[in-house]
Protein backbone atom coordinates (compact mmCIF):
# COMPACT_ATOMS: atom_id res chain seq x y z
CA UNK A 1 0.00 0.00 0.00
CA UNK A 2 1.45 3.35 -1.06
CA UNK A 3 1.68 6.11 1.51
CA UNK A 4 2.30 8.99 -0.88
CA UNK A 5 0.18 10.20 -3.75
CA UNK A 6 1.68 9.83 -7.24
CA UNK A 7 2.20 13.63 -7.38
CA UNK A 8 4.05 13.60 -4.04
CA UNK A 9 6.21 10.69 -5.16
CA UNK A 10 7.06 12.42 -8.47
CA UNK A 11 8.03 15.64 -6.74
CA UNK A 12 10.02 13.96 -3.96
CA UNK A 13 11.82 11.83 -6.55
CA UNK A 14 13.43 15.01 -7.88
CA UNK A 15 13.77 16.85 -4.57
CA UNK A 16 15.39 13.96 -2.71
CA UNK A 17 17.82 13.50 -5.59
CA UNK A 18 18.83 17.14 -5.11
CA UNK A 19 19.19 16.53 -1.37
CA UNK A 20 21.48 13.52 -1.81
CA UNK A 21 23.55 14.59 -4.81
CA UNK A 22 26.24 17.28 -4.97
CA UNK A 23 25.75 20.17 -5.24
CA UNK A 24 23.24 19.56 -2.47
CA UNK A 25 19.91 21.44 -2.40
CA UNK A 26 20.65 23.34 -5.61
CA UNK A 27 17.95 22.25 -8.04
CA UNK A 28 14.51 23.36 -9.19
CA UNK A 29 12.58 21.24 -6.67
CA UNK A 30 14.56 22.74 -3.79
CA UNK A 31 13.83 26.23 -5.10
CA UNK A 32 10.11 25.40 -5.38
CA UNK A 33 9.98 24.24 -1.74
CA UNK A 34 11.97 27.23 -0.51
CA UNK A 35 9.56 29.51 -2.39
CA UNK A 36 6.70 28.35 -0.13
CA UNK A 37 8.85 28.50 3.00
CA UNK A 38 9.55 24.77 3.30
CA UNK A 39 12.92 23.41 4.36
CA UNK A 40 14.25 19.86 4.45
CA UNK A 41 13.45 19.43 8.13
CA UNK A 42 9.78 20.14 7.34
CA UNK A 43 9.50 17.08 5.10
CA UNK A 44 11.25 14.43 7.19
CA UNK A 45 8.16 12.20 7.39
CA UNK A 46 7.44 12.72 3.69
CA UNK A 47 11.01 11.60 2.96
CA UNK A 48 10.47 8.54 5.18
CA UNK A 49 7.29 7.72 3.27
CA UNK A 50 9.15 8.06 -0.04
CA UNK A 51 11.70 5.49 1.10
CA UNK A 52 8.88 3.15 2.16
CA UNK A 53 7.10 3.53 -1.18
CA UNK A 54 10.09 3.58 -3.52
CA UNK A 55 12.98 2.05 -1.61
CA UNK A 56 16.64 2.83 -1.95
CA UNK A 57 19.21 1.12 -4.12
CA UNK A 58 22.08 3.56 -3.55
CA UNK A 59 22.98 6.63 -1.51
CA UNK A 60 21.37 8.82 -4.14
CA UNK A 61 17.61 8.89 -4.41
CA UNK A 62 15.41 9.69 -7.36
CA UNK A 63 16.56 11.41 -10.50
CA UNK A 64 17.73 14.81 -11.67
CA UNK A 65 15.45 17.14 -13.60
CA UNK A 66 15.88 20.50 -15.28
CA UNK A 67 12.36 21.46 -14.20
CA UNK A 68 10.69 20.37 -10.98
CA UNK A 69 7.41 18.48 -11.19
CA UNK A 70 4.46 20.56 -9.97
CA UNK A 71 4.37 21.06 -6.21
CA UNK A 72 1.80 18.66 -4.77
CA UNK A 73 1.12 21.03 -1.86
CA UNK A 74 -0.34 24.53 -2.10
CA UNK A 75 1.63 26.09 0.76
CA UNK A 76 3.81 25.42 3.80
CA UNK A 77 0.80 24.65 5.99
CA UNK A 78 -0.38 21.89 3.65
CA UNK A 79 3.13 20.38 3.67
CA UNK A 80 3.16 20.38 7.48
CA UNK A 81 -0.36 18.95 7.63
CA UNK A 82 0.60 16.14 5.25
CA UNK A 83 3.76 15.50 7.27
CA UNK A 84 1.63 15.15 10.41
CA UNK A 85 -0.63 12.62 8.66
CA UNK A 86 2.38 10.55 7.66
CA UNK A 87 3.88 10.88 11.14
CA UNK A 88 0.83 9.01 12.45
CA UNK A 89 1.50 6.20 9.96
CA UNK A 90 5.16 6.16 11.06
CA UNK A 91 4.15 5.98 14.76
CA UNK A 92 1.62 3.23 14.14
CA UNK A 93 4.29 1.10 12.48
CA UNK A 94 6.36 1.38 15.65
CA UNK A 95 3.64 0.21 18.03
CA UNK A 96 4.50 -3.09 19.69
CA UNK A 97 2.66 -6.08 18.30
CA UNK A 98 1.47 -9.07 20.24
CA UNK A 99 1.72 -7.46 23.67
CA UNK A 100 -1.01 -8.85 25.92
CA UNK A 101 -3.41 -6.31 27.47
CA UNK A 102 -2.33 -5.21 30.91
CA UNK A 103 1.28 -6.22 30.42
Amino acid sequence: MAILTPAERDFLDVFLHEATTSPFFEGPATKALYAIGVEYRDISYLAWAYEQDVGRTSFELGHAADVAPPLPWANRESVLRRGNEIQRVWAKEREPVGTPNGA
